[in-house]
């Protein structure tokens, strides 16, 4: 069995020409340079980056591509410098009603 460091929930701060994304996470983390920070600095082979279905990461991620430095893999993901696999998240929230009565969100 291989071993695997991993972390499947990190926030996009900005994006690369700023804009805000999620507004709790560092101004740093955008996608490239978390992708950077897995495979340089923190030995993560697997990371699910959250927030990939804003337009503008959206945008992010097709110039990032574009630098060779990575590639999509055919059934999902990305692989950047052959050392991190990228997995594309989005989080949802629902509203629900508990027993209680009383109605909550969550992600």
């Amino acid at each position: 069995m291989n071993e695997v460091f991993a972390d499947l929930h990190v926030h996009i701060g900005r994006t690369e020409n700023g804009k805000p994304v999620k507004i709790t996470a560092a101004k740093s983390l955008n996608f490239a340079n978390i992708a950077k920070e897995c495979a340089d600095r923190k030995g993560i082979n697997i990371v699910g980056i959250i927030d990939c279905a804003s337009p503008y990461v959206i945008e992010d991620i097709e110039n990032f591509l574009k630098t060779g430095e990575a590639y999509e893999i055919q059934d999902g993901g990305i692989i950047y410098k052959d050392k991190v696999c990228i997995l594309l998240g989005s989080e949802v929230e629902t509203s629900e009603v508990g027993r209680n009565g009383n109605k909550r969100s969550s992600t």
